[in-house]
């Protein structure tokens, strides 16, 4: 593979992961790569613009050129949430790609992921497929979140083929005609992607499923490997991790960040414990570095004091005025204790 080609979307609340998952790909990354990336609102457009000689890889576009392109798309602002249209973006935005660019591929990929290893092995799948999509990976404990859908809808390649091009349309219209963000019963449907569970029976010999221990890590499949870190690279299970997604990590506030260990039991140790400081150390980096200021998540706006939900999780992270970053284990404080922070941080419980 001589050149990958890769997209994403996002506004000035994820700005700081885009930029950690675009300097972490340009790290690892063998051959030269192009990032696509969406901005959602004003601010981000701006950024780049005003930066290109920082980010030579990446193009921007805005949103309404995509929307203008897909009037479908663009009626469903009228008939959904703000959420539930992002997720209507996930198959229009690769089509978009591969019609209007003409790329021979593209992989759309989730914001907050970071590269640990070239990704170009990964592409090489495209030899003798179509489409390459991430599996979640269910570890025991999570095994009964099937329901909302066996992949994850986070990193996935579409080659520009008669397959590849067939799967995105039928997705795409799927997506436009219902992608809402809670799970549907009566019809086997959540958001965006419980969509994918048909895949492997329409596209069969022209798909590739990720199932493999170094692509797609996240808190709900964590459980299932071995973790180390050797000079500087993290291994699962003995291999070099070549993406991991970092779902759920949160800033509450300018000194809390949560993960979501504790609504997949994930299990903390040394080197889970290190690789979510540093991803941690690097947002509070770039947001330091850039002046980003983000706003409230949209997914957020309607949870009544956001700093009490740490005391649900498992593990989540302080952040000292000097920078210092420290792990807590909230699994162990007594109530008294807890108290004491809802209250130091007034909030009313």
């Amino acid at each position: 593979m001589s050149k990958l080609n890769f997209t994403t979307f996002f506004d000035r609340n994820y700005l700081s992961r885009g930029l950690v998952m675009y300097e972490s790909l340009k790290s690892v990354c063998s051959v030269p790569f192009t990032l696509y990336i969406f901005a959602l609102d004003k601010f981000t457009i701006e950024f780049f613009d005003s930066r290109k000689a920082y980010f030579p890889e990446v193009i921007t576009l805005p949103l309404s050129v995509l929307e203008e392109s897909d009037p479908e798309l663009l009626a469903c602002k009228s008939n959904r949430s703000v959420i539930s249209y992002y997720f209507t973006l996930s198959p229009c935005i690769p089509l978009f790609m591969l019609k209007k660019f003409d790329l021979p591929h593209i992989c759309s990929l989730d914001a907050d992921i970071v590269f640990y290893s070239d990704p170009t092995p990964v592409f090489n799948y495209l030899s003798e497929n179509s489409i390459i999509i991430t599996p979640h990976k269910f570890s025991k404990e999570n095994s009964h979140k099937t329901t909302w859908g066996t992949y994850n809808v986070s990193f996935q390649i579409f080659r520009n083929d008669f397959t590849g091009l067939a799967c995105l349309e039928k997705w795409r219209e799927q997506c436009i005609d219902w992608c809402d963000d809670w799970f549907d019963q009566d019809h086997d449907r959540f958001a965006d992607q419980k969509y994918l569970d048909e895949w492997p029976l329409l596209y069969k010999n022209s798909l590739k499923v990720l199932d493999d221990t170094v692509c797609g890590l996240a808190t709900w499949n964590l459980n299932n490997y071995c973790l180390s870190i050797q000079k500087g690279t993290y291994f699962s299970n003995g291999y070099p991790i070549i993406f991991y997604h970092y779902h759920g990590v949160k800033f509450l506030s300018n000194n809390w960040v949560e993960t979501g260990f504790s609504s997949y039991k994930t299990k903390m140790n040394a080197v889970v414990n290190r690789m979510y400081k540093d991803y941690i150390m690097n947002l509070i980096r770039k947001k330091d570095e850039y002046q980003i200021v983000a706003i409230q998540h949209i997914r957020e706006k309607n949870r009544p004091e956001l700093l009490s939900r740490i005391l649900f999780e498992s593990h989540a992270y302080f952040v000292r005025k000097n920078g210092a970053i420290v792990t807590v284990g909230f699994r162990i404080l007594p109530v008294l204790i807890k108290k004491i922070i809802i209250k130091a941080n007034g909030i009313i419980n």
